[in-house]
């Protein structure tokens, strides 16, 4: 009996490979501008995806905070008044920033994109720079605090799904599934 059920499984095997060859085969990329233009709107994260990301990686900036915190003894529990991020602990805002630029540098999303399966790159499809990354993370995200965070309302009201640091760093987050599509297109 166990060598029928080996047998079976090696068949079922086969045959769901040759389907998947198949499918990948009769795969084609879109010939016409409107087949693009339809095809592209899934390709970017919408506003309440990455504002779930986005809480998300402040739960573990706060946490990670909170950790450093106990480590240094609460030396680095300083409430500091910066002057656009507002009265904010020293060891939050080293996390924050830290967290945001590192993570999105070395995996092109945080733990929240991550979990939400989206992630940024350029707008040509490109892995980021470091640079990218700072002028996204580090000056986009300033000035965004500085307006209110109304800034992150564009994502809602661009075709990207563009936030005002998208624009400055010239980036998109685009949702995992899309984007190898996105590259090739």
């Amino acid at each position: 009996d166990e060598p029928t059920r080996n047998e079976e499984l090696v068949k079922e095997y086969k045959d769901t490979k040759e389907a998947q060859e198949k499918v990948e085969k009769d795969f084609s990329l879109p010939t016409s501008l409107e087949d693009y233009l339809v095809l592209s709107k899934n390709f970017y994260a919408g506003f309440w995806t990455r504002f779930v990301a986005y809480l998300i990686d402040m739960i573990v900036i706060y946490a990670i905070s909170s950790l450093l915190n106990t480590f240094s003894f609460g030396l680095l529990n300083k409430q500091l008044d910066f002057p656009i991020l507002g009265e904010e602990s020293l060891s939050y805002v080293i996390v924050m920033f830290t967290y945001f630029i590192a993570m999105t540098y070395f995996f092109s999303q945080t733990l929240g994109k991550m979990i939400m399966k989206i992630k940024v790159e350029t707008n040509k499809g490109e892995k980021l720079s470091l640079a990218d990354v700072v002028y996204r993370e580090l000056v986009g995200r300033l000035l965004t605090i500085f307006l209110v965070y109304l800034p992150y309302l564009a994502v809602v009201f661009t075709n990207k799904k563009k936030g005002l640091h998208d624009f400055i760093a010239d980036t998109v987050v685009v949702k995992e599934d899309f984007s190898k599509l996105r590259r090739q297109m």
